[in-house]
Parts: structure tokens; C-alpha cells; sequence
């Protein structure tokens, strides 16, 4: 009985260590596998990751392309509609200064018999605008108030301006049509500075503006425009002005101030065709 016991425990002590060498290999095996996995993520990780940047890159320059086209596409439009604006508004330079031959042409004296030797007095209107405006500059004496023999020599007499306010102004839309722009602001400020209350004082301080604003002056251009509005607020020009204001602060990068001008136009002239200008620049900046 007593070797039976012996032979077991024998028996036993072999297994033992046997199982245990066996347990501690197939640990190993287990680690070595982890690691193997842990590796193979981590690298699979790196590649989607890599993969991703390059995705990310590509689709960056794509969108800097993008933008690109678009800021190239914007500049043209806005040399385009600067183009249309300079073109609509010498037009409206020619008839304004139509108009103003017409609105002046009440205050000319009827046609009269001319003194012999002079060329005869025309109360009408010319085709040309500064054809028109120059014949109502005062003329020589006409034979309704030639001097006779008692009066007074003509010497004596008070001296009459060479230039009438509508010869001058225009002069300066004849410059402006020419695209001669020095001289047309040159003739705009002066004819503002000369004739502050005349009728079309406004029409030229907005064509100063206008000027300013087509050689890109814009920061002149915005005080010329903003004048226009504090001048006479229900001018026919103010809309205009207002909403020129607005896309000169717009051209220096103003915007907050361009917004406000627009919203401005809308408030004042909700009517007006500014208006619908004002509200698509509007729209834009949103």
C-alpha cells in the first residue's frame, strides 16, 4: 500500500511540471499573437489615416481651385457692371444736359431783328447740349436796347459774366462724355462751389461722384455721393447717390457700411428703381 502511495506521488511530481511548461508556452503564443494584432492595427491605422490626408489635400486644392474660378469670375462681373454703369450714366449725362437746355431755355429772349452786321439771336435749342446751353450766354446789345445818343456810355455799364452756370456745366458733361475725367471733376466741383443753389447743383455734385467713382477713387467718391443725400435729401439724384455710396464702400471692403447704405436706399426709396440694386447687393453680402 505504501508503494502505491510512493509510485502516485511520483507520478504527480512529473505531470506537474510538465503542465506547467505547457501552460507557459501557449502564454508566450498568446502574447506574440497580440502583439502581432496590435502591430497589424496600428499599421492598418497609420495607412487609412494616410489615406485620408491625401484625400484631404486633394480636396483642398480642388475647393482652392474652385475659389480661384469664382474670385476670377466675380472680378470680371464687377468690371463688367462697372463698364454698363459708366456707359448707362453718359448716357444719362447727354440727356441731363438736354434737359437742362430745355429747362433753361424759358429764360432766353425771344428771336429779335439783328443789328446789322451780327449774327441773329436764336431763343432755341441746339442738338449739341453745349452748343445749346453756350447760346443763352448773354449776347451782344440787341436793337431793343441799343444806347441812343442820351444815354449813358456803354463803357459804364455793369460788367456781364463771360459764362452762364449752364454753359459751365455743360462744359464739364462734354469732358465727361470724353472721358476726360480731370477736367469734368475740375468742372463739376467748381460749378458746385460757384452755384451752390442753382437747379442743377445736384446733378452735378452726383457727376462729380460718379467720376470719382469710375477712375476708382472710391474714398472721394463716397464723400462726393454722401453730399448729394445731405445737400437735398428728395433730390431726384438721391437714390442714385445713396445706392453709389454703398458700392464704393462695397470696392474699399466696407461692408458693414456698404450694408448699412443699402438698407438705407430701401429704407428711404422703397420705391425706387435703387432699390431693387440695393436689395441683390443685399442679397450678396448675406
Amino acid at each position: 500500500m505504501i508503494r502505491a502511495c510512493l509510485a502516485a506521488a511520483s507520478l504527480a511530481l512529473w505531470v506537474l511540471p510538465a503542465h506547467a511548461q505547457s501552460t507557459r508556452e501557449r502564454l508566450a503564443s498568446l502574447e506574440s499573437q497580440v502583439t502581432q494584432l496590435q502591430e497589424a492595427v496600428r499599421g492598418q491605422a497609420l495607412v487609412e489615416l494616410s489615406q485620408r490626408l491625401d484625400a484631404l489635400e486633394a480636396e483642398a486644392r480642388a475647393l482652392r481651385g474652385d475659389l480661384d474660378i469664382l474670385q476670377r469670375e466675380n472680378e470680371d462681373r464687377r468690371k463688367q457692371q462697372a463698364d454698363l454703369a459708366t456707359d448707362f450714366d453718359r448716357r444719362i449725362a447727354a440727356i441731363e444736359a438736354r434737359l437742362a437746355a430745355v429747362i433753361v431755355a424759358p429764360t432766353v429772349p425771344p428771336a429779335v431783328a439783328p443789328i446789322p452786321g451780327e449774327p441773329p439771336i436764336d431763343g432755341g435749342t441746339d442738338a449739341d447740349e453745349t452748343g445749346s446751353v453756350a447760346s443763352m450766354s448773354p449776347a451782344g446789345p440787341t436793337a431793343s436796347s441799343a444806347p441812343t445818343a442820351s444815354s449813358a456810355p456803354a463803357s459804364t455799364s455793369a460788367p456781364v459774366p463771360n459764362e452762364s452756370p449752364e454753359v459751365l456745366y455743360g462744359r464739364a458733361f462734354d469732358a465727361l462724355k470724353a472721358a476726360n475725367y480731370s477736367e469734368a471733376i475740375s468742372g463739376m466741383r467748381g460749378f458746385v462751389a460757384q452755384f451752390p443753389t442753382h437747379p442743377l447743383a445736384d446733378n452735378a455734385q452726383y457727376w462729380l461722384g460718379q467720376t470719382y467713382y469710375v477712375t476708382r477713387d472710391y474714398a472721394k467718391a463716397i464723400d462726393a455721393f454722401a453730399s448729394v443725400g445731405s445737400r437735398s435729401p428728395d433730390s431726384s439724384k438721391a437714390p442714385d447717390a445713396l445706392l453709389k455710396k454703398g458700392l464704393s464702400e462695397l470696392s474699399l471692403g466696407r461692408n458693414d457700411a456698404a450694408h448699412a447704405s443699402f438698407n438705407e436706399v430701401l429704407r428711404r426709396y422703397p420705391q425706387n428703381e435703387a432699390a431693387r440694386t440695393a436689395r441683390e447687393q443685399l442679397g450678396r453680402l448675406r
